[in-house]
């Protein structure tokens, strides 16, 4: 099967499908650009969360498929001030009173481009905050976020583009959630991370650290059982740079390896109660509140954009057969 590109209806609202022989991949521009199905060809195995049912989607979005947050997590009270500014987002978070995942995961993208160049699949999409004003009232800067998805071979790479259009520097956190499906016993997830943040009861860092014994675990690789996480991980750099997230599915001869830049410098492992099935390993460039933590930016990865200026920030999902071990670096491609 050579690459391809097509516009569909998916549960009644217009998505793009794209592949090749080895992945096929849905995006819904409609549902916040939420990247929500991956399949491996070879085995016809679906490997993110996907609904059954707009009603199903709808009941809980940040669920299924691969949600893009703007700013990521929660942020307390929905308050902080950057740079002498005061900030105020709203709290749909009630019954924590805080703000959660920020303003453009349920939000209509603009597709740009969807097509196949030179074996090589192509679909950008762009939010435009100037076009939303309850975003510009929490949040007043216009930005434009632009995402490209870049499907080649076996790996699927997204690339995330922020640009400052406003007069005056912005505060800059990003991330996906990430919902991969993951058997109950019979996926094993690998993850390399330093430190546990410390959460109080609102999940909100208190910053401290620890290092549980589930560190340990995720190290060797674990299936997760009895384990509930909504947990908070200072990654682990590898030497080649980047950090990296693998899960494997032996039943199926897969392993997939979720790989990001340095400028993500946490994961957040999440699986509700551990009996529904999927893992959401979410890769964030700054932690939870990082904007009301009063430890250095190089920790808590708050950074600043300035007027005019562009951030890359970029991910990839690589697809195995049968492999023991991958030793595939986030530079090498």
């Amino acid at each position: 099967m050579g690459a391809f590109v097509e516009k569909i209806q998916f549960l009644g609202v217009k998505a793009i499908k794209a592949g090749n022989e080895f992945l096929e991949f849905i995006v819904v521009p409609e549902w916040g650009s939420n990247l929500i199905s991956l399949v491996d060809q070879a085995t016809e195995t679906e490997l993110l969360r996907v609904p059954a049912t707009l009603e199903e989607y709808l009941k809980v979005p940040m669920l299924y498929g691969t949600p893009i947050l703007f700013p990521p997590n929660r942020i307390e009270n929905g308050s902080f001030t950057y740079e002498g500014k005061s900030y105020q987002f709203d709290i749909n978070e009630v019954d924590k009173q805080n703000h959660s995942h920020g303003f453009v995961h349920d939000k209509q993208w603009k597709l740009l481009k969807a097509e196949v160049c030179g074996g090589n699949v192509e679909i950008v999409t762009e939010f435009d905050s100037s076009h939303f004003p309850n975003v510009m009232r929490q949040f007043p800067h216009h930005f434009i976020l632009r995402v490209s998805y870049l499907l080649r071979d076996h790996v699927l790479t997204t690339h995330a583009e922020v640009k400052n259009q406003s007069d005056s520097r912005m505060p800059l956190g990003f991330g996906y959630h990430t919902t991969f499906l993951f058997p109950q016993e019979s996926a094993f997830l690998y993850l390399q991370a330093d430190k546990r943040w410390v959460l109080n009861e609102r999940m909100l860092p208190i910053g401290d650290f620890d290092e549980p014994a589930v560190i340990g675990k995720l190290s060797k690789g674990t299936d997760l059982k009895d384990e509930i996480l909504d947990d908070v991980f200072l990654a682990a750099p590898k030497e080649e740079g980047g950090h990296e997230v693998k899960i494997s599915y032996p039943s199926e001869g897969l392993d997939v390896i979720y790989q990001t830049d340095e400028s993500f410098k946490h994961w957040v492992v999440f699986n509700m109660d551990g009996e529904h099935g999927f893992i959401c390993p979410e890769p964030y460039t700054w932690v939870t509140n990082a904007p009301n933590i009063k430890l250095s930016p190089s920790i808590t990865g708050l950074v600043g954009l300035e007027s005019g200026e562009t951030k890359t920030v970029s991910t990839r999902i690589s697809v195995f057969h049968n492999r023991d071990s991958i030793n595939d670096s986030f530079e090498k491609r």
